[in-house]
Protein backbone atom coordinates (compact mmCIF):
# COMPACT_ATOMS: atom_id res chain seq x y z
CA UNK A 1 0.00 0.00 0.00
CA UNK A 2 1.77 3.38 -1.18
CA UNK A 3 1.90 5.63 1.99
CA UNK A 4 2.62 9.12 1.50
CA UNK A 5 4.71 11.44 4.32
CA UNK A 6 3.76 14.49 3.28
CA UNK A 7 1.09 15.02 0.82
CA UNK A 8 2.09 18.97 -0.14
CA UNK A 9 5.54 17.72 -1.26
CA UNK A 10 4.31 14.44 -2.80
CA UNK A 11 5.60 14.32 -6.82
CA UNK A 12 1.66 13.06 -7.44
CA UNK A 13 2.79 13.96 -11.48
CA UNK A 14 5.67 11.12 -11.43
CA UNK A 15 3.25 8.36 -9.27
CA UNK A 16 3.52 5.08 -10.66
CA UNK A 17 0.50 4.18 -12.57
CA UNK A 18 -0.03 0.90 -10.56
CA UNK A 19 0.47 2.89 -7.45
CA UNK A 20 -2.04 5.47 -8.96
CA UNK A 21 -4.73 2.66 -9.65
CA UNK A 22 -4.53 0.93 -6.55
CA UNK A 23 -5.08 4.06 -4.58
CA UNK A 24 -7.96 4.97 -6.84
CA UNK A 25 -9.72 1.44 -6.19
CA UNK A 26 -9.02 1.54 -2.41
CA UNK A 27 -10.96 5.10 -2.57
CA UNK A 28 -13.99 3.70 -4.78
CA UNK A 29 -14.05 0.44 -2.60
CA UNK A 30 -14.70 2.26 0.81
CA UNK A 31 -16.85 5.35 -0.68
CA UNK A 32 -19.02 2.49 -1.66
CA UNK A 33 -19.12 0.63 1.63
CA UNK A 34 -19.12 4.74 3.51
CA UNK A 35 -21.96 5.17 1.26
CA UNK A 36 -24.22 1.51 2.08
CA UNK A 37 -23.19 1.94 5.82
CA UNK A 38 -24.54 5.34 5.67
CA UNK A 39 -27.70 4.23 3.51
CA UNK A 40 -28.60 1.84 6.23
CA UNK A 41 -28.82 4.34 8.91
CA UNK A 42 -31.17 6.84 6.90
CA UNK A 43 -35.07 6.31 7.08
CA UNK A 44 -37.43 6.25 4.07
CA UNK A 45 -38.51 9.16 3.57
CA UNK A 46 -34.52 10.98 3.81
CA UNK A 47 -33.71 8.29 1.17
CA UNK A 48 -36.98 9.80 -0.76
CA UNK A 49 -35.17 13.38 -0.22
CA UNK A 50 -32.06 12.13 -1.77
CA UNK A 51 -33.26 9.64 -4.54
CA UNK A 52 -35.79 12.29 -6.01
CA UNK A 53 -34.21 15.71 -4.96
CA UNK A 54 -30.87 15.69 -4.51
CA UNK A 55 -30.21 13.11 -7.23
CA UNK A 56 -31.80 14.86 -9.92
CA UNK A 57 -29.51 17.85 -8.65
CA UNK A 58 -26.11 16.01 -9.11
CA UNK A 59 -26.03 16.59 -12.80
CA UNK A 60 -26.21 20.20 -11.94
CA UNK A 61 -23.88 20.47 -9.57
CA UNK A 62 -21.50 18.36 -11.77
CA UNK A 63 -21.91 20.26 -14.60
CA UNK A 64 -21.09 23.78 -12.43
CA UNK A 65 -17.97 22.05 -10.83
CA UNK A 66 -16.48 21.04 -14.38
CA UNK A 67 -16.90 24.00 -16.25
CA UNK A 68 -17.41 26.47 -13.25
CA UNK A 69 -20.49 28.85 -12.17
CA UNK A 70 -21.13 32.19 -14.51
CA UNK A 71 -21.15 35.07 -11.88
CA UNK A 72 -21.74 38.97 -12.52
CA UNK A 73 -18.87 40.43 -11.06
CA UNK A 74 -20.80 44.22 -11.03
CA UNK A 75 -23.06 42.19 -8.72
CA UNK A 76 -21.02 40.70 -6.65
CA UNK A 77 -19.36 43.85 -6.26
CA UNK A 78 -22.52 45.83 -5.38
CA UNK A 79 -23.65 43.01 -3.01
CA UNK A 80 -19.97 42.74 -1.18
CA UNK A 81 -20.51 46.38 -1.16
CA UNK A 82 -23.74 46.21 0.45
CA UNK A 83 -22.84 43.46 3.14
CA UNK A 84 -19.51 46.06 3.54
CA UNK A 85 -21.49 48.60 4.41
CA UNK A 86 -24.31 46.98 6.27
CA UNK A 87 -21.77 45.79 8.67
CA UNK A 88 -19.80 49.15 9.25
CA UNK A 89 -23.29 50.50 10.29
CA UNK A 90 -24.24 48.03 12.55
CA UNK A 91 -20.36 48.30 14.08
CA UNK A 92 -21.12 51.98 14.41
CA UNK A 93 -23.98 51.46 15.88
CA UNK A 94 -22.59 49.16 18.92
CA UNK A 95 -20.17 52.16 20.05
CA UNK A 96 -23.25 53.70 21.23
CA UNK A 97 -23.68 51.64 24.13
CA UNK A 98 -21.77 52.87 27.18
CA UNK A 99 -20.28 49.94 27.34
CA UNK A 100 -18.26 49.74 24.20
CA UNK A 101 -15.48 52.34 24.90
CA UNK A 102 -13.87 53.94 21.13
CA UNK A 103 -10.72 52.29 21.45
CA UNK A 104 -12.63 48.65 21.19
CA UNK A 105 -11.62 46.84 18.43
CA UNK A 106 -15.17 44.39 18.39
CA UNK A 107 -12.68 42.28 16.10
CA UNK A 108 -10.15 41.44 18.25
CA UNK A 109 -11.13 38.31 20.10
CA UNK A 110 -9.42 39.67 23.87
CA UNK A 111 -11.19 43.15 23.32
CA UNK A 112 -14.85 41.41 22.96
CA UNK A 113 -14.15 39.19 25.72
CA UNK A 114 -14.11 42.20 27.57
CA UNK A 115 -16.96 44.10 26.27
CA UNK A 116 -18.97 41.01 26.64
CA UNK A 117 -18.07 39.22 29.90
CA UNK A 118 -14.95 40.40 32.00
CA UNK A 119 -14.63 44.23 32.09
CA UNK A 120 -16.31 45.75 35.13
CA UNK A 121 -17.95 48.67 32.88
CA UNK A 122 -18.91 46.31 30.17
CA UNK A 123 -22.07 44.50 29.28
CA UNK A 124 -21.78 41.68 32.28
CA UNK A 125 -23.10 38.90 29.89
CA UNK A 126 -21.83 35.23 31.84
CA UNK A 127 -20.03 33.23 29.01
CA UNK A 128 -22.37 30.69 27.59
CA UNK A 129 -19.70 28.73 26.58
CA UNK A 130 -15.72 28.21 26.69
CA UNK A 131 -12.90 27.24 24.62
CA UNK A 132 -11.27 24.16 25.05
CA UNK A 133 -8.25 26.28 27.14
CA UNK A 134 -11.07 27.66 29.74
CA UNK A 135 -11.32 31.01 27.89
CA UNK A 136 -14.95 32.25 27.38
CA UNK A 137 -15.82 31.97 23.43
CA UNK A 138 -16.70 34.64 21.68
CA UNK A 139 -17.38 32.34 18.53
CA UNK A 140 -19.96 32.71 16.02
CA UNK A 141 -21.90 29.98 17.30
CA UNK A 142 -21.56 31.76 21.00
CA UNK A 143 -22.68 35.36 19.87
CA UNK A 144 -25.36 33.47 17.93
CA UNK A 145 -26.35 32.04 21.09
CA UNK A 146 -26.09 34.91 23.35
CA UNK A 147 -28.31 36.65 20.64
CA UNK A 148 -30.90 34.29 21.13
CA UNK A 149 -30.82 34.81 24.97
CA UNK A 150 -31.11 39.04 24.07
CA UNK A 151 -33.99 38.36 21.85
CA UNK A 152 -35.80 35.90 24.55
CA UNK A 153 -35.40 38.15 27.09
CA UNK A 154 -36.80 41.67 25.11
CA UNK A 155 -39.61 39.39 23.75
CA UNK A 156 -40.54 38.79 27.48
CA UNK A 157 -40.38 42.77 28.71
Amino acid sequence: MLTIQNPKTFDWANMPLSDCCEGNAADAYFTLKLFDLICEKLDPKTMQLVENVLSEANPIFADIEYTGMDVDVNTLEKVGKGLRDKNIEATDALYAYAQVHKTDNLSSTKDLIEVLYTRESGFGVYPPDRTNKGAPSVSAPTLKLLLEFVNEALAKK
